[in-house]
């Protein structure tokens, strides 16, 4: 009978970093790659590669694959760190739950983040905050028997959920500063930020009350997303859905490296809105459908906009947006 018998192969290789930001970058690359579904293992790995090209390389190196493709050996057990030229020593160790946590809070405030690779990990660590817009409805197949197809639709999936609350946060404080100006200069609709990109028919109604009510709907859309998400609960909710997708729309020229589902935006229309009739208010050959008694015969409800705050049927609005 053969007898197992052990070794410990010693390994020593003095490195020079010749390009440390393309270690870093690559450690990043790797990190979205490897580090599953789970936005808190994501951070942390971010984090580690954020401290240097020794943390990075850390990372990247696994000692096992030395002898991986020697037959009859096999790796049990390996210690490593990387001593730099002024004498300290990085361990593995040094990157526990605590810089972790320190990961995500920096991908969440969004400070430090110079890269787009940082910017589309931090787009990733959001999608956490919107658990109320389920990754199914979002195109993650969760019965797809092919492992790498499952595990791209997830990916997807969460990318585009973080994507729309990057939107979503986006438009809240477009708002914010739209209610600021329109009240010093209440004609100027032209310069908002976000209002300017409602029907255009009605932007002579766009005053500083109007934005007001506009962003407490609008703020009611980030609850559902948050929550549980139907479908918007008024036309002016739709509105600001409709909103929400056009900046997502924009993203990709901001990421270019930034990967959406195919068809993402007709995906997410089809399941998050009851119908499109609110697309009817942008063509400005059915100036004045809003009022026409035809439409309520065929289900087109609330489309003047003395009604975009009405409630739809089963629906309620934030009681400040449906005071008139």
């Amino acid at each position: 009978m053969e007898t197992t018998r052990t070794a410990r192969l010693h390994l020593e290789l003095d490195l020079e970093f010749t390009d440390a930001g393309a270690v870093q970058a690559h450690a990043r690359s790797w990190a979205q790659n490897n580090a599953g579904s789970d936005p808190e293992t994501l951070a942390g790995m971010l984090e580690q590669a954020g401290e240097g090209p020794d943390a990075a390389l850390m990372m990247l190196v696994e000692p096992s694959e030395v002898v991986g493709g020697i037959p009859g050996v096999v790796a049990v057990g390996a210690t490593m760190w990387v001593d730099m030229a002024d004498g300290a020593d990085l361990a593995a160790d040094d990157f526990a739950a605590g810089e972790e946590e320190a990961g995500t809070a920096a991908l969440e405030s969004g400070e430090g983040l110079n890269s787009e690779e940082d910017w589309l990990a931090k787009i990733f660590v959001d999608a956490d905050k919107l658990p109320g817009l389920d990754l199914e409805r979002l195109g993650y197949y969760a019965e797809e028997g092919d492992p790498d197809a499952r595990a791209e639709s997830l990916h997807g999936a969460t990318m585009l959920r973080g994507a729309v609350h990057w939107a979503y946060e986006s438009l809240i404080d477009e708002l914010f500063d739209d209610i600021s100006m329109l009240r010093e200069a209440p004609d100027a609709i032209d310069e908002a930020l976000a209002l300017s990109s409602l029907p255009p028919l009605h932007s002579a109604s766009y005053g500083p009350l109007f934005a007001q009510r506009f962003l407490a709907v609008a703020l009611d859309l980030g609850t559902a997303f948050a929550s549980s998400f139907t479908a918007p609960s008024c036309v002016a909710q739709e509105l600001a859905l409709r909103l929400v997708l056009d900046g997502v729309e924009i993203l990709p020229d901001l990421f270019p490296s930034l990967e959406l589902p195919e068809d993402w935006r007709g995906s997410l229309e089809d399941s998050l809105f009851e119908d499109l009739d609110h697309e009817l208010l942008y063509d400005p050959a059915l100036d004045g459908v809003g009022s026409d008694p035809a439409l309520a015969s065929l289900g087109m409800a609330n489309l003047d906009i003395s009604d975009w705050f009405v409630p739809f049927a089963d629906k309620t609005v934030n009681p400040y947006a449906a005071d008139q």
